[in-house]
Order: structure tokens, then C-alpha cells, then sequence
């Protein structure tokens, strides 16, 4: 497969339709561009003059099928045919295609969300144009027509006229500052499920992945990394493995070394007899017991800053008759996406082009200045689609190394790919976490107090907020929905040798299972039902309690369940979005199986509902893994597991049956990527406790012989 090293040749054209998307903090990045850059502001939405639709935005395709949502938002406003609208990233990350805080990426579950409302607005404004260029050349006055189909029809004559016929009078048009967006009878196309765009390409095998670009004399490379954290090269010996068949070069990187050559098999045999030897660290006989040893000392310190805090929750505890302790804890994770790490380069004067699988085109452009000097305008990003993400495609290492290699070779293109051992063992980790929960209820049944001591590391560390506030650590915490009038929450922040990264749902991965299983503890302890627990618990207009109310139904929580099955049940925001779960689990003696969960979403309305069943569906399986039996431990200061026989996922025969339901409040629009993901351990761990009695405050379930 080839993958062209040409996209941008149609932002030379002067022939076409162009209108700025109009993004959140647009003015002041506006303000710094040159007359030339500010022709095209933000991002584009383009007709060209074979009538094909061309949007840029910074949100890749890893899956998650945001393109398909993207174009279907932007043909229905616009009244063009979906199969004519194309979505594109930059490729450049100097252009000005930001997100509101000012980068380029795919994170947050922001694909949708945040495109929708400044796409509207954009198309809406595109189609005012073409119909005030339609009027002018028809000579009738312009809300006599219609846009439709990729057309602008005069249903009266029944003339029509294609856009792209409309294109050279429309672009000289001013483009309207106030644009009438349809109203909500003529949305027909979102709320539907048309087929994905991508879907053709995969299925044909034709769709490009980091792993199948080839250019040109192009060489591999495979790495060999230090296997300790924080550990570098000491000393390597290029010649032991010079001779070997199609070698071309040893380059040194950091925290290893690539060896590039005719053949990935042959550069990955070399790279497993390079003669290298690493330094030593501090590091080098951590093991698991001793790190979560570490991190248990935070649940006990005195000195840490309140996060959050409201009403006086330690004299309520105090004076308060049924009082429930319990503390948890989560393991390090691995992101194991299907694609391992890949990226190709071909560094050559003045000009560095990557083609890579990227959720970050920002964070690949500061590390490629950072380490290698390059400066943002000599930097060409090709963003292939990605065979998963998961928060791991944010950084950005085999870009450094695949730089480093293809300068080596006087800028020949290099791909290094990393094996699934490295991507596993040498990978950038979810955070493993403590935390210490303690809670009252009143004789109705009411929460009255909760206090919530995090221990772990401080994973986003450059954007902690006021009060020692980490996103990535306490989310999930700070905004859980439940009413209690006394509450805190802070965070012993406790420093770990090992790299961590933001993993699919990020805190609330963690932090839902840990507020769903301590509800579902006081709910015990108040001799209450969970269901009925939490409904009187929820102020009264919580997003919670429809998806509740419709997941309990789905599941006939208030029949029993058939001979041999229990269940447990869950609820938990993130990402704008509101997910509850019931999961039913069986036991095989003392081997826990999943047959089924029911999920219900609040995420505003849905653009393509089928794509909201699938990823919920996909997030259910995902955490599933972690829950049964994945996890990453610590020997000698290195990553024990390396591959999925020692990290496994789900196989297909043991992925549950998911069934989906939307709940439409009205609410704003929320993501969908990864919100179904925080609510499925704590169903399955409150369904553990209905079929055995036991509660299960840490996971993977294997750890309790379980799974």
C-alpha cells in the first residue's frame, strides 16, 4: 500500500468556495497570522469545482467513526449529498486548526462536541452564499430557494443549480456574519444511521494505517529500549551486528537504540543481538509490592491540600451512627492497541515529513523541537487512520526515533514500528491509584458525609488547577453526581518512576468504580436496594436518574434475574455525557463470566445513534479486560507483562452481550467515545458482591481468584 506525500495542492487554488470555521478563541490566534495565513482562519470548509466538500479539522480517525459524524453535521446543514464531503486533518501543526485550549488533538471525546455547533455555523453560511449567488444569477429573490442534495433548486421553476457550478460567484460574496441555521425540522440526516464513510476502504483492505504506509527506497527500523524506567544507554558496540544480513545502520535514541534496515524482520533479529548494555538507576529493584507500599503511605498523611470541600463532612462523620470505611485500589494499565507503535520519516534539509497514526499532531510538533530542534514550519504531519488510540497515540517517541533514523541514512524515509512486546513493556501507563473512601447515612437512607482520600501520582502534573485540582486524578470525585451536603476530596500526591499517559476515560476510569462500589456499600449499609439508594440520593433534576431508571428497565432489575445470575449496577458522568450500567455476572465455581450488560446514554442528541451503540459496546468490552484480569506490575524496575498472553483482553467468546439505549433530555451534546467505559467495573464488582458477598476493592479480579 502507498500513501501519497501530497494533500495540501488544493489550498493553492484560488478557484473555490472557502469559509473559516469559527472555533472558541479564534480572535486572538487570528490576530497573529499574516494576510496571507488569515485568508484561511481556523479551519476550512471548502467547495471545490468538481463539487467535493472538504473539511479540515484537528480530530483523527481511530475508530471512533468521527468523520462520519463530522460530515454528516456539516451535508445536512449545508443541504449537500454526504458522499461529496470529505474530512481532512492538517498537516502542518503551525496552522491555526486549534481546539479551545489551543492545540491540535484527539482526546477528550471532543470530536463531535466541539465541531458541532462552529460546523453548523460554518456550512450554514456556505449555503447562505451559494443561495445569494443562485438568486443573483436566476433573478429571484433568495428565500424562494432551497439548498438540497449538493444543489440550489427553485422548487417553484424546478431549475437547480450544482454548488459547484456556484462556486466562482459565490466566493467573491462577503460571507455572512449572521448565518440562519435550519431549524430542527429540516435536520434530517443526523439522528440517523447512515453507513460509515470509512467503512468501504476497510472493508476493501484499501484504508492506510501507520503500518502500511510505504514510500519509496524506504527502510525500517526496530527499536531496543532500556528495560527500566529512567534507565538510558551506557554503552553499545554498532558493530555486533553490522554484518548481519541487510543492515544499514545503528543510531542511538534516546532511552535505546534503532536499528534500521532492508527489512523490519531483519532490523528486529539485529536489534535482538545489538551489544548494548544500560545504566543503572534508583529504580532498578522497584518491584510491585514495594511501589504499592509507597502509595498506601499517602492514604495516612496529614498534610495534604483539601481539593474540594463543602458543609463540615468530618464532625458529621464523626457524630453520625452508620459510618462505612473502605479503601481501593487500581493497578498500572496498558493501552494494547491492535496497531503497535508505528511512525515513518523522512528528515531531510529544511524539511521533516512524518506519516503517523497521531492523536496529537501539537504534542508530536513541541517534542520533535524540544529533542530535535525543528522548527514548527519545517514539520509536515500525514495522519493516517489509527488501529487504536486510547489516549496512548499522544506521545510521541517513535517520532524522535524515526527522525534520528532517516537523518542517519542521509534522509532516506524510514518506518520504525515497534513490537507488540515494546508497546506493552515499554509503554506510557494509566496511573495506578489508592484511595481511602469514608461515608454516613442517616436512618432514611440519605448520604450525609463522604470525605475521599486520592494517593497516587499527579499524572497531569502541567495543568493541576487551583487546590491541587488534577483532571486526570480526580474526576469522577470533584463532580460525582450525588447530593451530599458535607463532602471533600483531595490528594496525596505521591511521585512513581514510571511514564504515565491519559488512558480511555482517563480518571473516571478508576474513579467511577471506586464512587459506584462505596455507594453500593452504604446502600448495603442503609439495607436499602442500589437502585433505589441511589434515586434518593440524586437531586431530583440529575441527568443520573433517567439513564438509571432506563437501564434498570432494560435489565427487569425489579424481576429477579434467572437461577445462577446476579447483578449490579452503576452510574457515572464524564465527558458531558451520563452512562449507567447493569452488568449480570455468573460464577463457574469461582470463575466470574459477563453474559450481559445494559447501558443507557444521556449524550445530548445523538448524530449518528448507531455509532453510539458501537462505542459504548467497544467501551464495555474495553474495560471488561482490566476489570477480568489485565494488568501491569512491577520486577526489578521494569514492566513484567509484554504481550496480550500475560495482559489479556477480551476474546470474543467471552465478550458479553451489550445492549444500548439513548436517552434524549435535551441536554447539550456530550462524547460518546469514552464515557461508557467509567460505570462497567463498579456494575460488575456491585454483581461480584450480590452472588458471593464479597466486595472487591481492588482490581483485576484475578488478583481475588475470581477471573
Amino acid at each position: 500500500m502507498t500513501i501519497t506525500t501530497s494533500r495540501r495542492a488544493f489550498l493553492a487554488s484560488a478557484a473555490a468556495l472557502t469559509v473559516p470555521l469559527a472555533l472558541p478563541a479564534a480572535a486572538q490566534m487570528t490576530e497573529t497570522l499574516s494576510p496571507e495565513q488569515a485568508r484561511w482562519p481556523d479551519s476550512f470548509l471548502r467547495i471545490g469545482e468538481d463539487g467535493t466538500i472538504t473539511c479540515i479539522l484537528p480530530t483523527c480517525e481511530m475508530g471512533q467513526g468521527t468523520h462520519t459524524g463530522q460530515a454528516m453535521i456539516l451535508a445536512e446543514e449545508l443541504g449537500a449529498d454526504l458522499a461529496s464531503v470529505r474530512i481532512e486533518m492538517p498537516r502542518q501543526p503551525s496552522d491555526p486548526y486549534r481546539l479551545p485550549f489551543g492545540q491540535m488533538r484527539s482526546v477528550g471525546s471532543y470530536g463531535i462536541r466541539h465541531f458541532h455547533d462552529p460546523m453548523r455555523r460554518a456550512a450554514a453560511q456556505m449555503r447562505m452564499m451559494l443561495m445569494q449567488a443562485a438568486a443573483d444569477r436566476l433573478g429571484v429573490p433568495e428565500h424562494a430557494l432551497a439548498a438540497e442534495g449538493g444543489r440550489i433548486v427553485h422548487p417553484e421553476t424546478g431549475e437547480t443549480i450544482p454548488f459547484a457550478d456556484l462556486v466562482g460567484e459565490a466566493r467573491l460574496l462577503p460571507v455572512p456574519a449572521e448565518p440562519k441555521l435550519r431549524p430542527e425540522a429540516e435536520r434530517t440526516l443526523t439522528g440517523t444511521n447512515v453507513p460509515r464513510l470509512d467503512t468501504p476502504a476497510k472493508t476493501r483492505g484499501e484504508a492506510i494505517y501507520a503500518i502500511d504506509v510505504t514510500l519509496p527506497a524506504m527502510a525500517y527500523g526496530a527499536v531496543r529500549l532500556a528495560p527500566v524506567f529512567g534507565a538510558d544507554v551506557a554503552a553499545m558496540d554498532p558493530a555486533s551486528v553490522q554484518d548481519m544480513p541487510g543492515v544499514i545502520a545503528v543510531v542511538q535514541v534516546p532511552r535505546g537504540a534503532v536499528i534500521v534496515a532492508d527489512s523490519w524482520w531483519q532490523a528486529r533479529q539485529a536489534a535482538d543481538a545489538l551489544d548494548i548494555t544500560f545504566t543503572q538507576t534508583e529504580h532498578d529493584m522497584l518491584d510491585e509490592a514495594t511501589l504499592q507500599a509507597r502509595i498506601a503511605e499517602g492514604l495516612g498523611r496529614d498534610d495534604v491540600p483539601m481539593t474540594l470541600t463543602r458543609g463540615d463532612p468530618s464532625a458529621t462523620l464523626e457524630g453520625a451512627g452508620t459510618v462505612v470505611e473502605a479503601d481501593y485500589a487500581v493497578p498500572l494499565l496498558a493501552h494494547a492497541c491492535m496497531e503497535p507503535i508505528t511512525c515513518t520519516a523522512q528528515a531531510t534539509a529544511g524539511r521533516t515529513e512524518l506519516w503517523a497514526g497521531t492523536q496529537g499532531h501539537d504534542w508530536k510538533r513541541m517534542m520533535l523541537e524540544r529533542e530535535l530542534g525543528i522548527p514548527a514550519e519545517e514539520l509536515f504531519i500525514n495522519t493516517t487512520y489509527l488501529g487504536g488510540g486510547f489516549g496512548r497515540k499522544t506521545w510521541h517517541h517513535d517520532a524522535v526515533q524515526a527522525v534520528l533514523a532517516s537523518r542517519s541514512v542521509g534522509g532516506r524515509p524510514v518506518k520504525v514500528i515497534w513490537s507488540r512486546e515494546e508497546d506493552i513493556a515499554f509503554g506510557m501507563y494509566r496511573q495506578t491509584m489508592q484511595a481511602r473512601f469514608r461515608g454516613a447515612v442517616d436512618a432514611d437512607g440519605r448520604i450525609t458525609a463522604m470525605t475521599v482520600r486520592v494517593a497516587g501520582p499527579q499524572m497531569g502534573a502541567a495543568i493541576v488547577q487551583e487546590n491541587n485540582m488534577d483532571p486526570f486524578s480526580l474526576l469522577g470525585l470533584v463532580d460525582q453526581p450525588y447530593a451530599v451536603p458535607n463532602y471533600a476530596v483531595d490528594h496525596a500526591v505521591v511521585d512513581i518512576p514510571v511514564p504515565l499517559s491519559a488512558w480511555r476515560a482517563i480518571a473516571t476510569s478508576f474513579t467511577g468504580y471506586w464512587m459506584e462500589s462505596f455507594v453500593d456499600e452504604l446502600a448495603n449499609a442503609a439495607g436499602m436496594d442500589p437502585l433505589a439508594f441511589r434515586l434518593l440520593n440524586l437531586p431530583s433534576d440529575s441527568r443520573a436518574r433517567p439513564v438509571l431508571e432506563r437501564a434498570a428497565a432494560m435489565a427487569g432489575w425489579d424481576d429477579a434475574p434467572p437461577e445462577g445470575v446476579h447483578r449490579g449496577i452503576s452510574v457515572v458522568g464524564s465527558y458531558g455525557s451520563m452512562v449507567a450500567q447493569v452488568a449480570e455476572v455468573a460464577l463457574d465455581g469461582e470463575r466470574v463470566s459477563v453474559p450481559r450488560v445494559f447501558a443507557a446514554i444521556d449524550c445530548g442528541r445523538a448524530i449518528h445513534p448507531g455509532q453510539v451503540e458501537t462505542q459504548i459496546q467497544g467501551s464495555v468490552i474495553d474495560a471488561l479486560g482490566p476489570t477480568l484480569r489485565a494488568k501491569i506490575t512491577l520486577e526489578d524496575g521494569a514492566a513484567v507483562q509484554s504481550n496480550y498472553t500475560d495482559y489479556p483482553l477480551i476474546r470474543i467468546d467471552e465478550a458479553p452481550s451489550v445492549a444500548v439505549e439513548i436517552v434524549e433530555t435535551g441536554a447539550p451534546l456530550g462524547g460518546v467515545g469514552e464515557p461508557g467505559v467509567p460505570p462497567l467495573a463498579g456494575a460488575v464488582c456491585n454483581a461480584v458482591f450480590a452472588a458471593t458477598g464479597r466486595r472487591i476493592r481492588s482490581l483485576p479480579l484475578s488478583d481475588h481468584g475470581l477471573a
